[in-house]
């Protein structure tokens, strides 16, 4: 008798529970139920990820020589023209190492038998085989594809004990002006003006200023250069790294563009009252990423000056605007 007694306050608990979850803890989940958000001070950033392809100003400098190296300069040391990089001493004919016959191919004869630099640069003890092919004259015309094979893992170490004559033996990277690639969202195109500033992260460590050096469209996608004359430690020895182009950090109240409402021909947000009805206030966005806007925080000036109150921090807004 006490177990069918039992059953109801049982029953009347789970459906207790069931109605706590649904009411307090499905919300905060999935925010499924909630239709306004409590707006806060923060920083909006607009920006593209994906691979970046370096192209610079490099020559190879070949062994006039074979014999024993003597390396006189560091790997990523900055020389003026006519620096002595290394010497090779003796007369070897030893037979050219396979490992850098690609690049011995890939030079052409562009190649300079010296060791002497001709130029002011980075020297670098890598190379890859598209020093000559993959250059500030020709990158524009690369496609998404070529660009798309390039891999660090191509980098071939120039460093050894001895040479053959006619092997590469260090690399002359001009610093001054050197390029990234990049392919990004269709979409996106309109971020990028030729000649802007913009931030740009290489690998996540290192933070970089360059410029929109041209724009184009190719294969669906937004082609993007930037050049850029800002050190980077590995720009010498890397073909491509993790990219983050940045063109446009902003701090303000973040809002969500869902929220932003057009009303009399200006742009604002509806912000619940103490009655719990929603006033239109008008805002002013100072930067967006499609998704969220920066906007003015208390007050803003139109365009003829004058002084409009607007969105306060913790101000309640509608998710979905009328």
């Amino acid at each position: 008798m006490s177990k069918i007694r039992k059953k109801p306050i049982i029953l009347f608990l789970i459906v207790l529970v069931a109605l706590y979850v649904v009411i307090y803890v499905v919300p905060k989940v999935t925010g499924a139920l909630q239709s306004t958000y409590t707006v806060e001070y923060g920083e909006l950033q607009t920006y593209d990820k994906d691979s970046g392809y370096f192209v610079r100003n490099e020559q190879v400098y070949l062994a006039s020589n074979g014999g024993s190296i003597n390396t006189y300069m560091k790997e990523g040391k900055l020389v003026r023209k006519g620096t002595t990089v290394m010497a090779v001493s003796g007369d070897s004919d030893a037979a050219k190492k396979d490992k850098f016959k690609s690049i011995r191919e890939s030079l052409n004869g562009k190649g300079i038998k010296s060791y002497v630099t001709q130029s002011e640069g980075i020297v670098s003890y890598t190379a890859d085989g598209y020093e000559t092919k993959l250059t500030p004259d020709t990158m524009a015309k690369k496609n998404y594809d070529y660009y798309k094979q390039l891999k660090n893992s191509d980098m071939v170490d120039l460093k050894r004990d001895k040479t053959s004559k006619g092997d590469p033996v260090f690399k002359l990277c001009d610093r001054s002006t050197w390029y990234i690639v990049c392919y990004l969202p269709k979409s996106h195109k309109d971020r990028y003006v030729k000649d802007d500033k913009i931030d740009v992260e290489l690998d996540g460590d290192t933070d970089i200023v360059g410029r929109v050096y041209s724009v184009t469209s190719e294969s669906g996608k937004t082609k993007l250069i930037v050049s850029t004359d800002y050190y980077y430690s590995k720009f010498a020895t890397e073909r491509v790294a993790d990219v983050k182009v940045i063109t446009s950090d902003a701090m303000g109240l973040i809002v969500y563009n869902t929220s932003i409402a057009r009303k009399n021909g200006h742009e604002g947000v509806y912000v619940k009252q103490t009655t719990g009805n929603y006033k239109f206030v008008r805002i002013n966005v100072i930067s967006t990423d499609g998704k969220k806007s920066a906007i003015s925080k208390s007050y803003f000036y139109d365009a003829k000056g004058n002084q409009i109150t607007t969105v306060k921090n913790y101000d309640e807004v509608l998710k979905k605007a009328k």
